[in-house]
């Protein structure tokens, strides 16, 4: 069966995301028929990369013209996603979506509605999903105790010009989906987010990049616990931008992984058999071997693994690879909410939250 594949970007806006754009493009089975983009310049050079059919400056149009088996919004401009997942599904399209979800939990609850309405699937775009060395080495490592019974997991989630609660919010999908993958929800958080080094207050609320929604501070220390003990906490500062440290290292009794996460072209997992590491000097540190060997083209080829997994769920076959869909990718949303709750409320913060929104909406003096 060949899908009819079509492409939403939006150059200068969100442009292609994380290469979304080429995410089915060599995939047996999937036709690029059709991009939209309404830069006109950006339009035609992602034509010409991705070898569409026809370019459209309205993603509208494409969709109406089109009839499109599934729809890649590519665009990481994460306010924008309701509406053109909305209206994607409306066409009856099915949907490949980039991370982040959305800005709220009620734009995913609109999304789902949208998407249950016309009997389509909507896909979101998380390529630790589609890489053989997280799924296939290093979740097993931690399942058959390699480190142990874990204990602690840290996660350093970037920083540079917008580290702090704006980063946390673009890129806690990765490592929150995985996490739910071994030791599922959270039980709570306390969180506590600062602007250079002092407690932030309401009036440092602004619109976060990309459209994320209201953000406040450039650092936030996020603390989660879960079922048995185990917990998570997650950081990110602006810092001095000169390095922007990515990855989660995973303690347990037995020793620690190491996980930078699928985007460099460096080995994946690390292992050292000691529970806490020596910071200076310790050269214990193990490179685990994994298939396939790292190159720069892991990232690219993680979403060609899941574009055909989602071909082959809409198919009525076994997917080689799990994916993320609405319900999980809301999950994780709610779970970085909670960390807004946490601070305003200066407390601890258990699931489920009270409302579809970002609790910082609600912040007030």
């Amino acid at each position: 069966m060949s899908f009819r594949i079509g492409i939403i970007g939006h150059t200068g806006r969100g442009n292609y995301g994380h290469s979304l754009d080429m995410a089915f493009v060599g995939v047996e089975g999937a036709e690029i028929v059709a991009l939209a983009d309404p830069d006109d310049e950006g339009r035609a050079e992602a034509a010409a990369r991705t070898g569409a059919a026809t370019a459209y400056a309205d993603y509208r149009e494409m969709l109406d013209r089109e009839k499109l088996d599934i729809a890649v919004v590519a665009s990481s401009e994460v306010g924008d996603h309701r509406e053109l997942v909305v209206t994607a599904a409306e066409t009856r399209a099915n949907i490949y979506l980039e991370k982040p979800v959305a800005a709220a939990p009620e734009d995913v609850d609109a999304m789902m509605a949208a998407c249950d309405r016309s009997s389509v699937l909507c896909v979101v775009a998380h390529p630790w999903r589609g890489h053989p060395p997280i799924q296939r080495v290093a979740i097993d490592l931690i399942r058959s105790g390699k480190i142990g019974e874990p204990r602690l997991a840290r996660i350093y989630g970037k920083g540079g010009e917008h580290g702090g609660d704006p980063l946390f919010l673009d890129l806690y999908p990765h490592f929150f989906d995985f996490l739910w993958q071994l030791f599922g929800a959270p039980l709570w958080c306390h969180a506590h987010l600062t602007q250079d080094g002092r407690t932030c207050e309401p009036a440092d609320l602004k619109p976060g990049w990309t459209g994320v929604g209201l953000v406040a501070g450039n650092g936030i220390k996020a603390y989660y616990c879960f079922e048995g003990g185990f917990a998570a906490e997650y950081e990110s500062y602006r810092g001095d931008g000169i390095e922007t440290p990515y990855r989660l290292d995973i303690h347990g009794t037995a020793g620690t992984l190491s996980l930078p996460g699928p985007m460099g072209r460096g080995p994946d997992i690390f292992f050292h058999p000691l529970a806490n590491p020596g910071l200076i000097g310790d050269d214990r540190w193990e490179v685990i071997p994994s298939e396939p060997p790292p190159d720069q083209h892991k990232w690219v080829n993680a979403h060609r693994r899941m574009a055909r997994s989602m071909m082959d769920m809409l198919e009525g076959k076994a997917p080689e690879w799990e994916l993320v869909q609405l319900p999980d990718a809301k999950r994780h949303l709610e779970m970085a909410m909670l960390a807004h709750a946490s601070h305003m409320q200066g407390a601890r913060v258990s699931p489920p939250l009270p409302d579809g929104k970002n609790p910082f909406d609600h912040w007030t003096a």
